[in-house]
């Protein structure tokens, strides 16, 4: 800080070479950062997975599971309970299945649960689960494990669950009578999919409705008689707005187990399957522990199942690097647009944010919606047998456990089944793009400072004078004007500072720090908007809250596209030098903003830098002057292509342009409209009942710096 602060620093050579190159450098940097990603899903530069954790032991016992007779007789009882008795419903077979788990002689409890659906003016949805709890023998049931199950009915538009179900009966049918069980077996089947298990991990941590709070997951529970603001006395009849309780009520749990070590979620619609997917993806990109995630490879391997990771495919060896470098590229994208979204993969991805790991089985077939895996049609089908076995082998394993996963990995990304990269690796590319925005930054604070260069010359061309073409008289008077040249030169930078230090002070604070403060506060209220355009669509236009959110969002972007270029004028007009800090200010935000959001969020963090680093680096403070009006009006055009929503809507029109390339243009349009509608309203639900932050982070840290960015370029300013 004091080589910066230096008036005379602006003749140090290093400055002068970053003002020249500080351009090319960040384009180096933002090409190296995306190389260095690429390269990471090479195996030169990866890793072979492994275990840390040495308790679990994985595949040492002898499998003793026998039930596959007794899962393939579940699963046509289910069948036809489902067929004969709930065809035309979405109820759950509640008392079937709490008959079979009271026949095995386990503690069976039903959890009822209701949603207030928050955009839904007064929807009330309810819902039950069904679980039963395995006591182990050897305990005082202080620690358990989970196997649980989505239910879905026959007209879900998803493959059933009913194989599932059937394995996890037969399961807990082979388990009962075993003595080797440390810790506590909970059989779980959930309503409503992700709803019923967040209503359920809620209830059994004890986050019951009286501790009221929107948000639930955010930390924030206080009660309703704690001495707080409550505007609902100073607004009758907007009641809507000040409601702030848990729009989930998760009930109370007749019967529990201990802290909760490990999950396994089964989804198996069939008892035959060609290979097994393994999803790990949780809320806000969370994953579970390595250890967890090696175990299932591994046991799958064992058990003669095939198994695969997204685009990575265990029965496929190939000798040619240059293949398995694409697919190991294949894989990390695969990665990165299902944490992008923050929404779990499946019921294990809610159990992560209580400290508990947790990942899902899938059954894929040959016709799979997910799309056809290479050379699937030479694979041998798995059954029931194989499955309980690889089940036996996972929860013996786990069984094993002394405490807490905690040694191996929690931030990776996985590029094979079997490779896998740490957070030391992937981070420098996330890195570099943040180092790029922080070194256009620095060169814009080394150009805000005068150069003195100026002044050193004229001193120079005085001092190369003759001497001796002076006569004495001449030199005494020369002597003289030094001196109160000096002197005056001492008063003058007196005066100056002061001057300085109070006009730094009244428009560095009031002018760039109150439009700073504006801007962002605008993005707070975008995010709290979402109920006040459900309820004024409802109202007035009779729409539902999907349009209602989306066109609202729109109408709000354009209102503040047109009104926040005007803000800087409303008081008095930020000087050139005013608008450079604030684009500095602008540069090191975003910058944090990405870094603090990799570092939770990895491919979130990621590709904010990749879409926002470019016009970091081409915004800048524009000179009246300036005659390069083309150049701007390009550069006001990317800025507008880069609105958060304009991303959200053009990337979805654009995908769905790949998946239905036979549809016309203003179909394509309308499609991709629709689904930038369910999304963005996917992401505000989500936000209101899980806690996903995606919409939160794009309303109060994205379309703030973007809406500064759009300042700089529509305000000229005087240099």
């Amino acid at each position: 800080m004091g080589l910066l602060s230096d008036p005379e620093y602006g003749s140090v050579k290093w400055v002068r070479i970053l003002k020249r190159i500080h351009s090319p450098l960040c384009f180096i940097f933002y090409v190296a950062a995306i190389a260095w990603f690429f390269t990471l899903a090479h195996r030169e530069f990866n890793n072979e997975t492994y275990f840390s954790e040495n308790a679990l032991l994985p595949g040492l016992v002898t499998n003793e599971f026998n039930g596959e007779q007794s899962a393939n007789q579940y699963f046509n009882e289910l069948l036809q309970e489902l067929e004969e008795k709930y065809e035309d419903s979405d109820e759950m077979p509640i008392p079937w299945l709490v008959g079979k788990m009271s026949q095995m002689h386990l503690e069976v409890y039903t959890h009822n649960f209701t949603l207030n659906y928050p955009l839904g003016q007064g929807q009330v949805y309810k819902g039950t689960n069904v679980y039963g709890i395995l006591r182990a023998p050897r305990t005082s049931s202080l620690e358990a494990l989970v196997v649980t199950a989505p239910y879905r009915s026959l007209s879900n538009h998803q493959k059933g669950t009913a194989a599932g179900i059937a394995l996890m009966l037969a399961f807990a049918q082979f388990a009962r009578p075993q003595k080797y069980w440390a810790k506590d077996i909970i059989f779980l089947i959930t309503e409503h999919e992700q709803l019923g298990m967040q209503a359920w991990l809620e209830a059994y941590h004890g986050l019951q409705r009286e501790s009221s709070s929107f948000y639930t997951s955010l930390g924030s529970f206080w009660q309703p008689s704690t001495s707080r603001l409550d505007l609902g006395k100073y607004a009758k009849g907007f009641e809507w707005i000040t409601d702030h309780s848990k729009c989930l009520d998760p009930g109370t749990l007749k019967g529990r187990s201990g802290s909760i070590q490990a999950a396994i979620n089964l989804e198996f619609h069939t008892p035959k399957f060609k290979y097994i997917e393994v999803k790990v993806e949780g809320l806000n990109g969370q994953l579970p522990n390595l250890d967890l995630v090696n175990l299932v490879h591994k046991l799958c391997v064992k058990s003669g199942i095939h198994h695969s990771y997204k685009n990575s495919y265990s029965w496929i060896r190939t000798r040619n690097k240059m293949d398995e470098w694409f697919n190991g590229i294949w894989t990390m994208l695969g990665m990165v647009s299902a944490q992008i979204a923050g929404v779990p993969n499946g019921n294990h991805g809610l159990f992560h944010r209580f400290g508990i790991e947790a990942v899902t089985l899938e059954g894929r077939d040959v016709d799979d919606p997910a799309g056809m895996a290479p050379r699937v049609q030479s694979l041998s089908y798995g059954n029931f047998y194989r499955l309980g076995i690889t089940l036996e082998s996972i929860l013996r394993s786990l069984n094993n456990l002394l405490e807490r996963f905690h040694q191996s990995y929690f931030f990776y990304m996985l590029a094979a089944t079997n490779r896998f990269i740490s957070i030391g690796q992937y981070m420098p590319s996330l890195c570099l793009l943040c180092g790029a925005m922080l070194l256009r930054a620095l060169s814009l604070w080394v150009t805000l400072q005068k150069d003195v260069d100026d002044n050193t010359d004229k001193k120079e061309s005085k001092d190369k004078e003759d001497p001796k073409d002076k006569t004495t008289d001449e030199i005494d008077e020369d002597k003289k004007e030094d001196k109160n040249e000096k002197n005056e030169d001492i008063n003058k930078t007196k005066h100056e500072g002061k001057d300085r230090k109070e006009t730094d002070i009244s428009f560095s604070i009031v002018n760039m720090g109150g439009n700073y403060l504006l801007i962002h506060l605008f993005g707070y209220g975008v995010m709290n908007s979402p109920l006040l355009f459900s309820h004024i669509g409802s109202m007035y236009f009779d729409q539902p809250s999907e349009i209602s959110v989306y066109y609202g969002l729109i109408a709000t972007s354009v209102l503040l596209i047109f009104i926040t270029p005007f803000l800087l004028k409303l008081r008095s007009t930020l000087t050139f030098e005013e608008l450079s800090i604030v684009n500095i200010l602008l540069l090191i935000e975003l910058s944090t903003a990405c870094l603090a959001i990799g570092m939770h969020n990895y491919p979130l963090g990621l590709c904010v830098a990749v879409l926002y680093t470019p016009l970091s680096l081409i915004v800048g403070v524009v000179d009246s002057d300036s005659r390069s009006g083309f150049c701007l009006f390009l550069k006001r055009i990317i800025c507008l292509i880069l609105h958060p929503l304009s991303v959200v809507s053009l990337g979805l029109i654009i995908y769905s342009r790949v998946l239905f390339p036979e549809e016309t243009l203003l179909s394509m349009i309308g499609r991709g409209r629709d689904a930038a509608m369910q999304a963005v309203m996917f992401s505000i639900v989500d936000s209101m009942i899980y806690g996903n932050w995606l919409f939160n982070v794009g309303a109060t840290v994205i379309l703030p710096t973007w809406l500064l960015f759009w300042q700089i370029l529509c305000n000229r300013v005087t240099a």
